[in-house]
């Protein structure tokens, strides 16, 4: 432990030694003068580079040596294609140079550009070019490959202020070149007052106030305008449904590859628009953000974006593709519209979506109100919540659309919950509300082949319905209480029957739409229908009867048949049964006059339909066995 302890004093003095020595040394050190053949040195490289300097900006300054010049210093520095027809210094030791007929194959060329560039650029929050002065070019921006990410326009990152006229932007998005046209710019991006007025086919973009924040990012105010915001989209290198005219404003905020319009605000068709629209390029598939709401939605614009040919004509915000959709749609038989859904759309990009619509307008069934919530990735379109509101209930539903593969896969499942009857058919023989669940896949890209290979169930029930007395005794053809009625009844308050059940099964099997049965269930009577509708060609084919629970006379054999199509359905309500009877009643009136209405008498007793049986079936969709096939009430 001594020795330790020596050891450390010894080590402990010497550094002490060598440190005053070391300040010492440096108290005593003395700076030698150059030598003379340094000095010589130092000022002949300074003068040749003051020399040169001069000398060069001379010789910029002079458009026929500083043309050629430029023209060595891009094809060096750059593209060896590239060149000006006239360039130079505005004069000696200017910053500004002067281009005239500036060429640089595949990415800009324009007839004039003034550029005041920015010795410094280099350093961190500068810009290469302090100004930036340009009349009649186009900017190519580079071409990506599908799976490569997005580029954007970001100018404020380049250059600080900017007067520019006719410049068109060219890029290429899913395979098809846009072209945005720069009609005007102005301002200084670091004051925050640069006004940019740009076009792309129908559409127009107005900015103002924009402004460099920090990292260069931009920010500013943007107003868009156009027929189809589906174009719009393109220019963002994003996917957009076609829609109505429109014109919104917001806030803009560029920063990296991100794009966001906030606390936007406007409107779409007949429709206004407010909320978030953000699309992030940085990735190879965009992701674009949708929260949407609007407080007062005409259904026409939204049945626009899903290819539904609705609204147009006096009053109607609309555009030619409207106009003409409509026009071939009233030109047609069928009733499903033949629109096509385009959803290789959904193959450019991913997106979060959110749209509340608080009121809708000129909606069919009633509907006042809606909210769609979904996320798509990977082609796949996935509505977790797709809710429809009317005044009486609502349709609560999840939606999948897999545009994976073609023909798109569409699987959608829900419930209703109370809409009014009327909501349905728009008709006084029938009131009350309906409550359902559904369960169905779709394949194709159309509406007509989607509904052409529909498949899955429908159950439908009611526990408040009511049928008019006068459509009870018709489907029963009971003359003789048809021609009572009609002779005694209110038309303004007709008689009601409170049904003991309503149910209904309907099965979809590729396209074919049947009936399993449906039943209305009342103490007159017990009515039925059987049949369907082919969704392929739109054929009706449904029967309609009724056996009576009492003793009804003047009861016509036979039945109610509906056909025709869904845009044109026809009734009938004789058949060879009708024949028949008639007959035996001409040959009973022989015997005797009185014996003529015994076959036009029916005795009744029709036994009760199991209604809680049916009711339980119709709220299960999928079920194998349904004991409404067993309720066929046929007359007697």
């Amino acid at each position: 432990m001594t020795w330790i302890s020596g050891q450390w004093t010894k080590l402990r003095s010497g550094t002490t030694k060598f440190a005053a020595a070391a300040r010492e040394r440096a108290r005593n050190f003395k700076w030698k003068s150059p030598s003379k053949h340094v000095l010589i040195w130092t000022g002949s490289i300074g003068g040749v580079l003051v020399v040169g300097w001069v000398t060069l900006n001379m010789l910029l300054a002079n458009p026929s040596t500083g043309t050629p010049m430029i023209n060595w210093a891009i094809g060096a520095f750059g593209n060896k294609s590239a060149k000006v027809q006239v360039g130079h210094l505005e004069h000696p030791f200017s910053d500004r140079f002067i281009l005239r007929s500036f060429d640089w194959p595949g990415t800009i060329e324009a007839d004039a550009i003034e550029i005041n560039y920015d010795l410094f650029g280099f350093l961190p929050g500068r810009v290469l070019a302090r100004r930036i002065w340009v009349r009649d070019g186009e900017i190519i921006l580079e071409d990506k490959a599908p799976d490569e990410a997005r580029t954007t326009f970001n100018p404020q990152q380049y250059v600080d202020e900017i007067d520019a006229a006719n410049v068109a932007i060219k890029f290429t998005r899913n395979d098809k070149l846009r072209v945005v046209n720069i009609v005007s710019a102005d301002g200084s991006f670091s004051k925050g007052n640069v006004r940019a007025e740009a076009a792309s086919g129908k559409n127009k973009l107005t900015f103002d106030g924009l402004q460099r924040d920090w990292g260069g990012s931009l920010t500013g105010n943007i107003t868009a305008q156009g027929q189809n915001l589906k174009d719009l989209a393109d220019i963002a290198g994003a996917s957009a449904p076609d829609t109505p005219p429109f014109n919104i404003k917001g806030a803009l905020s560029v920063h990296s590859q991100t794009w966001s319009v906030e606390n936007l605000t406007g409107r779409m068709g007949d429709s206004d628009l407010g909320g978030l629209v953000r699309i992030n390029l940085a990735q190879k598939k965009p992701l674009l953000t949708v929260d949407l709401t609007s407080n007062s939605l005409d259904f026409d614009d939204l049945g626009v974006v899903f290819g539904i040919p609705l609204g147009t004509g006096k009053g109607e915000t609309e555009n030619a593709e409207q106009v003409k959709a409509k026009e071939v749609y009233d030109r047609s038989a069928r009733l499903i519209p033949d629109a096509r859904i385009d959803f290789t759309r959904l193959a450019a990009v991913n997106a979060d979506i959110n749209f509340v619509a608080a009121k809708v307008v000129d909606a069919p069934m009633g509907i006042n109100a809606m909210t769609l919530k979904g996320a798509l990735r990977d082609s796949v379109l996935d509505f977790e919540r797709a809710f429809v509101k009317t005044s009486t209930g609502d349709l609560d539903a999840k939606i999948n659309i897999n545009a994976s593969k073609d023909p798109a896969v569409t699987k959608a499942n829900g419930d209703l919950k109370n809409v009014a009857i009327s909501r349905f058919i728009d008709t006084p023989m029938v009131r009350g509300s309906l409550n359902g669940k559904f369960a169905l896949t779709l394949t194709g890209s159309g509406f007509r082949e989607a509904a052409g290979t529909a498949n899955g169930e429908v159950g439908l029930w009611s526990n408040n319905s009511e049928l008019a007395k006068f459509a009870v005794e018709g489907a029963g053809l009971d003359l003789g209480e048809i021609l009572l009625l009609w002779a005694t009844e209110d038309k303004r308050e007709p008689q009601y029957i409170k049904s003991r059940c309503l149910a209904a099964n309907i099965a979809f099997k590729d396209g074919q739409a049947t009936l399993k049965p449906a039943v209305i269930d009342n103490k007159d009577s017990l009515v039925a229908a059987t049949g369907g509708v082919n969704l392929k060609n739109e054929s009706v084919d449904i029967e309609v009867f009724a056996r009576p629970h009492d003793v009804s006379i003047g009861t016509v054999s036979g039945d109610i048949r509906i056909r025709g199509t869904l845009r044109n359905m026809t009734f009938q309500a004789l058949n060879e049964e009708t024949a028949l009877q008639a007959g035996l009643s001409a040959l009973l009136a022989t015997i005797s006059g009185p014996l003529g209405v015994l076959p036009f008498i029916q005795t009744g007793g029709e036994p009760d339909a199991p209604c809680a049986t049916l009711l339980a079936d119709a709220k299960e969709t999928g079920a194998k066995n349904n004991p409404a096939q067993n309720v066929r009430p046929k007359k007697g």
